[in-house]
């Protein structure tokens, strides 16, 4: 407010009649003026801001429609910050290092696991190839299975501690989530199988 305020004082003609005195009547009008400048600079702002993925507090809706979220998998009760980091997790694409430059390369959906808080490993079974492939690893056929074996810390039911209904193993929260987002990453030549461990 105080630039609008000096910018518009540089404005005015020089003379007697034109004080620049803070409290005189003139300068406190300019005050005025210069504080709704300030106002419509910060609404413009504001409004500017909101069309940032990572910065919108009211356009969100619009900009889950423009790429196809919110995402099923993860249910309507997500938070607000989830949902933004979805957003922009699906505007940046796939991070992280994988050989064959493909959304859908086994680096990628590891990457995709860890953005969404999950330490993965991704394989899949081709057969064995002399010259290519090296003692020590395991003779296998490709069966058009994606495995995908994922670290999840599991708290396993306690005697005296559970309750009848409760689960055998308690697993991290968003588990299912997860395999639901990978089903849809997934090359459409494999079957996903994932595996906890």
């Amino acid at each position: 407010m105080d630039k609008f305020a000096q910018a518009l004082a540089y404005l005015l003609p020089t003379g007697y009649a034109w004080p620049r005195a803070p409290e005189s009547v003139l300068m406190r009008v300019l005050g005025g003026i210069a504080a709704s400048f300030g106002d419509l600079h910060e609404f413009v702002s504001n409004t500017a801001r909101q069309w940032l993925p990572h910065a919108t507090n009211t356009r969100l809706p619009e900009w889950e429609d423009a790429t196809g979220l919110p995402d099923a998998c993860f249910g309507p009760l997500q938070t607000f910050d989830d949902r933004q980091a979805r957003l922009i997790a699906r505007l940046r694409g796939p991070q992280g290092y994988y050989t064959d430059s493909s959304p859908a390369a086994v680096g990628a959906l590891e990457a995709i696991c860890a953005n969404l808080g999950f330490v993965a490993e991704v394989h899949y079974n081709t057969p064995f190839r002399v010259g290519r492939d090296r003692v020590g690893r395991t003779l296998g056929q490709l069966d058009g299975m994606l495995y995908a074996l994922v670290s999840t810390p599991a708290e396993p039911l306690r005697v005296g501690v559970g309750r009848v209904g409760s689960r055998l193993v308690k697993r991290q929260p968003g588990v299912a989530e997860m395999a639901c987002y990978l089903e849809k990453c997934a090359p459409a030549r494999f079957q996903l199988n994932v595996n906890f461990v």
